[in-house]
């Protein structure tokens, strides 16, 4: 009996040697691949969610859903010779759809990873960048919101209105979990100017037909600094050339939008390059006529290592208020939110946030005032 235990103890501390012996395999062999051009990662993403008060009733009071998505980058000036060229290619997998739209049926998803159950390429595009980098030109399938209305310091909350704009995210944005077949070009001279324009076909819209036509869209940013702080502004336009049915009836051959995004850091401390405290504002507008929000405005702050013992972790607040169609028959004018959270690091690549949401009028009709709570687990890899 003793015999067989010290056999026993030794495979398991043979096991244990021969895991990290692996782990450490399968690191090296990464960092070799990642010398010769070629990266690759991912994220798993989990949400569990439960509506507090108001809302409309459903059976399950609490749900879940995950995510996991894995890309690989190559570099083709380190694998092929080729300067200046990225192919980029990404996968995900859903579970399916929480219960969360059908309790709190916003106008804009209250849950970001919100999709139904599916399994896709849903990104695959190829770069080239010209004249030292200031010139990038991009084909492909992508998601519009990589490159034009992004928000600094709003990616991290759980709704949709502050990682984009809900004024276009709401109507015609290809964006996930279906990404969009189009082009991009970049143009950066410097580091206080850049410019985009980007023209994209094939997509899918929040709208119940398909209006055809093309999303052409154009941003350009400036950058500067404020008491040695840095600050953004972005100016956006764009046009699709769909068909569009009016809600008075009828048919428009074209809807067109604007858009602006302003963002700064007003503090943080000396000696640390990610801790401080940052702002956005955002406005984003689309023709009443055929568009359900026909403007959208949105204001957050983002704290980022409130202490030195926790400098990964973030705190965020924001508020966000978009202004319904007269047009499209809502019961009530406008669609408003207010959201927080605070995302613990916990450990190195994987964060845990609790998410508290409150919605007015959501959807514009008679659901009640509505507080949803959340908790996103992810892992990255």
């Amino acid at each position: 009996m003793i015999a067989g235990l010290g056999v026993s103890a030794a495979r398991a501390r043979g096991a244990q040697n021969e895991a990290p012996g692996f782990f450490a395999r399968l690191a090296a062999e990464r960092d070799r691949l990642a010398m010769d051009g070629i990266s690759f990662g991912g994220f798993l993403q989990g949400d569990a969610s439960h509506v507090f008060s108001g809302g409309l009733s459903h059976p399950l009071g609490f749900d879940a859903q995950s995510l996991i998505d894995l890309f690989v980058k190559v570099d083709t000036g380190r694998l092929l010779g080729w300067p200046g060229g990225t192919l980029f290619l990404d996968a995900q997998s859903h579970s399916g759809p929480s219960v969360v739209p059908n309790q709190v049926p916003a106008l804009a998803d209250p849950d970001n990873m919100d999709a139904g159950p599916q399994t896709s390429l849903d990104r695959a595009w190829f770069q080239q960048a010209l004249f030292a980098h200031k010139l990038r030109v991009r084909l492909g399938l992508m998601y519009v919101d990589d490159q034009f209305y992004t928000v600094p310091f709003g990616q991290n909350f759980v709704s949709l209105d502050f990682s984009s704009d809900a004024s276009i995210s709401t109507f015609v944005l290809p964006t996930y979990p279906k990404g969009a077949w189009g082009g991009d070009v970049f143009y950066e001279p410097d580091h206080t100017f850049s410019f985009s324009l980007g023209v994209f076909h094939d997509r899918e819209t929040e709208l119940p037909y398909n209006p055809g036509g093309a999303l052409i869209v154009s941003e350009e940013a400036l950058r500067g600094h404020w008491q040695r702080l840095p600050l953004k502004l972005q100016l956006g336009a764009w046009i699709d050339t769909g068909r569009f049915q009016r809600f008075a009836g009828g048919v428009v051959h074209h809807a067109a939008g604007a858009y602006l995004v302003a963002s700064a850091k007003l503090w943080k401390p000396q000696h640390s390059a990610d801790r401080g405290i940052g702002v956005f504002l955002q406005y984003g507008s689309a023709p009443p006529s055929v568009a359900a929000v026909d403007a959208h405005f949105g204001v957050g702050l983002v704290w980022t290592g409130p202490s030195a013992a926790r400098p990964h972790d973030e705190f965020g607040i924001a508020y966000s208020d978009s202004l319904l169609s007269p047009q499209a028959g809502f019961r009530h004018s406008f669609e408003s939110e207010i959201e927080t959270y605070y995302q613990f690091d916990a450990a190195h690549g994987f964060t845990v946030q609790p998410d508290l949401e409150y919605w007015q009028h959501p959807g514009g009709g008679n659901t009640p005032p509505t507080l949803l709570g959340l908790v996103r687990v992810m892992l990255n890899f």
